[in-house]
């Protein structure tokens, strides 16, 4: 890996990965595309550009083109953040993966957005929302969260899953405190 920062704190990011996989019992990676048992050895490179994340809005651009099974992956997935103030952050980013297999090409997109806002150091609540095309589910998870040290305390926490190919049905449903 190689990293430079910049003066205005941009950063860009190089990196090759070699990756070993071993799969013992094939298994279906997409609707009708299976992955054979075997071992895997693969490269990949990784090349990522960051704004200034102390700005109000920043932007990461981080990239993944290589090996993926016995075949190939191009991942995209750009993140935009901002923040106002101390008390309130949040960021939207999309993740795109174009897989090429022998046994079958694919592609799967999933968008985030996170939100987070301290009333105080110590409470504070955040979301969570995404889409998954893959699986053609939105998720939902929020919580509050009351410290005392070390990031322990108290949290209040609900879930929810919605599948969109039948209406926006209810999958599941829970709170945890």
């Amino acid at each position: 890996d190689n990293h430079w920062q910049f003066k205005d704190s941009t950063e860009v990011h190089t990196g090759v990965n070699l990756t070993q996989e071993g799969v013992r019992v094939p298994f279906q990676i997409y609707p009708g595309i299976f992955v054979p048992a075997g071992s895997y050895n693969n490269a990949e490179i990784q090349p990522v550009i960051m704004t200034n994340q102390g700005r109000a809005v920043s932007v990461n651009l981080q990239t993944i083109i290589g090996g993926f099974f016995s075949g190939s992956r191009k991942t995209f997935n750009p993140t935009v953040r901002f923040r106002a103030g101390q008390q309130l952050t949040g960021e939207v980013s999309y993740s795109r993966n174009d897989v090429d297999l022998p046994q079958g090409d694919f592609v799967t997109n999933l968008v985030r957005t996170r939100l987070s806002y301290s009333f105080t150091p110590r409470i504070f609540v955040q979301s969570l929302v995404q889409y998954n095309d893959r699986a053609d589910i939105w998720s939902t998870n929020l919580r509050l969260g009351f410290l005392q040290t070390a990031n322990t305390g108290l949290f209040l926490v609900y879930n929810e899953n919605r599948e969109t190919e039948t209406g926006a049905s209810l999958r599941d449903r829970s709170i945890t405190l």
